[in-house]
């Protein structure tokens, strides 16, 4: 069972607030949150049966919101225990269960009014921002960021939706995305098989292995051309749109896929390593519609970073890296941290920028140290 302490450990380890305007982004958290948690309920009303993801957003969101709460009390100089205390008006310590304070709010006479509980938490919302913009005493500040939980509590208890399962939730999006320690998942090709079988050598992704990218004329167009020792490798690509923007490149997403992710359904129809010998794994991971998905995220992924490259960038957007474990549900690369992902993408964005501005290099696939690595050749 998850504890105060537990999740108030997880958000100061999260926390990337700087300092000095942590109070003010934790007012903003609490604001913004308690929006898209109404979002939700009016993208419900009014599309009514065709939207489906109301509970699963609900979840995410409510734990994002209690988040920002237990960032509030810390930049307040308070445990988020004292906060919980104030507003429920029993004793909350450190080692007290999520699940004692969902039972605790739901013997709580709060009325309302007969109003929406969220609408009323959303009012609590707006008065913390107010004050918080007129630089109130941090006592009073205290006071009504505990009478907004108490309301976005009740709230929750209302709506159905967990507290247990919401902390929880976050908890675990937290440390895909932060862990304590980046430790690569086992390679896919290394992973033993229920049946004890192992995946052919002839089989596997290779461990390191050099492409090298080169520009070259076909009649009015300039193509793409890669080799592995002097071997083409796949066809000559142009961008494919009207617009020119250099996507001939894009090849070196999916070595950093495979570099990092050890997960390349395009690479292993390229290097001809489907995994053959195990039809499951032949049709279902291998296959045509798992080689779609992956040039889908690339191409999606491209799109969204199509301006910046993620030059100067240290991250992903989160939304942007949620989506992307969505276009992969159901494959063996959902089980995929965010953190994995991210370093995927900055990796291969880093070489896309390389040949972008070189317009040939070596890119060097390096499953072993689960990294990409490009160098000119002059």
């Amino acid at each position: 069972m998850t504890t105060v302490g537990d999740f108030e450990m997880q958000i100061a380890r999260t926390d990337r607030r700087p300092v000095s305007d942590a109070l003010r982004i934790a007012v903003y958290g609490v604001f913004g949150e308690l929006g898209s948690l109404m979002s939700e309920f009016k993208k419900k009303a009014r599309e009514g049966a065709s939207y489906t993801s109301l509970h699963q957003t609900l979840v995410e969101e409510g734990g994002d919101l209690l988040w920002y709460f237990g960032a509030l009390a810390k930049s307040l100089g308070r445990p988020y225990s004292e906060l919980l205390t104030a507003a429920l008006g029993i004793e909350i310590v450190a080692d007290t269960r999520i699940q004692y304070i969902e039972e605790a709010v739901r013997s709580i006479s709060f009325p309302v009014g007969g109003r929406d509980p969220w609408l009323h938490a959303g009012e609590f919302a707006g008065t913390l921002a107010a004050h918080a913009s007129a630089e109130t005493d941090v006592s009073e500040l205290f006071a009504i960021a505990a009478m907004g939980l108490k309301a976005a509590l009740v709230a929750f208890v209302a709506s159905g939706i967990g507290l247990e399962g919401a902390i929880t939730a976050n908890i675990t999006k937290s440390l895909s995305r932060f862990p304590v320690s980046q430790v690569p998942l086992p390679l896919y090709d290394d992973r033993p098989l229920a049946n004890g079988k192992t995946i052919p050598k002839d089989e596997r992704i290779p461990r390191v292995l050099p492409f090298e990218f080169s520009e070259t004329a076909v009649g009015s167009r300039t193509m793409v051309v890669q080799k592995v020792f002097t071997i083409k490798i796949g066809d000559p690509l142009t961008d494919n749109i009207t617009d020119a923007d250099d996507y001939r490149f894009h090849d070196v997403f999916h070595l950093a896929y495979a570099s990092v992710l050890g997960w390349s359904p395009v690479l292993r129809s390229l290097l001809k390593v489907k995994r053959k010998s195990f039809p499951e794994f032949d049709e279902n991971q291998d296959g045509a519609r798992a080689i779609l998905i992956e040039e889908g995220v690339s191409t999606f992924v491209f799109n969204q970073a199509k301006h910046h490259l993620f030059e100067h960038h240290t991250g992903v957007d989160y939304k942007l890296l949620a989506m992307i474990k969505e276009f992969v549900r159901g494959y063996e690369v959902e089980d995929q941290p965010f953190w994995a992902w991210e370093k995927a993408i900055l990796r291969g964005f880093a070489a896309f920028r390389f040949l972008k501005r070189e317009r040939k290099g070596l890119i060097t696939m390096d499953l072993k140290n689960r990294d990409i690595t490009f160098e000119d050749r002059a």
